[in-house]
């Protein structure tokens, strides 16, 4: 009977553990830092995200591109089998999304220096990470047509 009960305790203890991911759904509550470390609000994130995606237009999209949604992923390196959380946006153009490598600081995150934007790649975000570097493709493996453009801010 005592060790039904210890075993018992020890499960729930290690379901219990297993059970420790974050909520990033909301994510007008969590901080943002810019590269630099300088706080951001989600509106100036958008905004510079727009302007970082827009050069990038493939002569075929005539309108212009806005950040349509964000979420945070977790994208595990092909090579290192690191682990690394995403900043992901969506776009108006169905077929473009891009993304940021965050990493935790202070009280929130901060954002990477390096943006990549994956178009024509498929109907989610294709960005995977080799040795720390971005490509973009599905498993490792390119398609046809898919352009990955890096942008690094200054």
């Amino acid at each position: 009977m005592r060790t039904s009960i210890v075993l018992l305790a020890l499960s729930i203890i290690l379901i219990s553990c297993n059970n420790h991911q974050k909520d990033f759904s909301n994510l007008e509550s969590i901080s943002f830092y810019d590269f630099k470390g300088s706080e951001i609000t989600m509106d100036q994130l958008k905004k510079e995200w727009n302007t970082t995606i827009n050069p990038i237009i493939h002569e075929d999209i005539r309108n212009e591109q806005r950040v349509k949604d964000l979420y945070i992923k977790t994208i595990r390196d092909n090579s290192s089998n690191e682990d690394y959380l995403v900043l992901v946006a969506s776009t108006s153009n169905i077929n473009t999304y891009s993304g940021k490598v965050i990493r935790s600081f202070k009280d929130g995150f901060k954002l990477s220096d390096t943006t990549v934007t994956c178009t024509n790649c498929g109907p989610e975000f294709q960005g995977e990470l080799v040795d720390g570097e971005w490509i973009c493709a599905n498993k490792g493996k390119g398609t046809d047509d898919c352009m990955k453009t890096s942008t690094l801010d200054y």
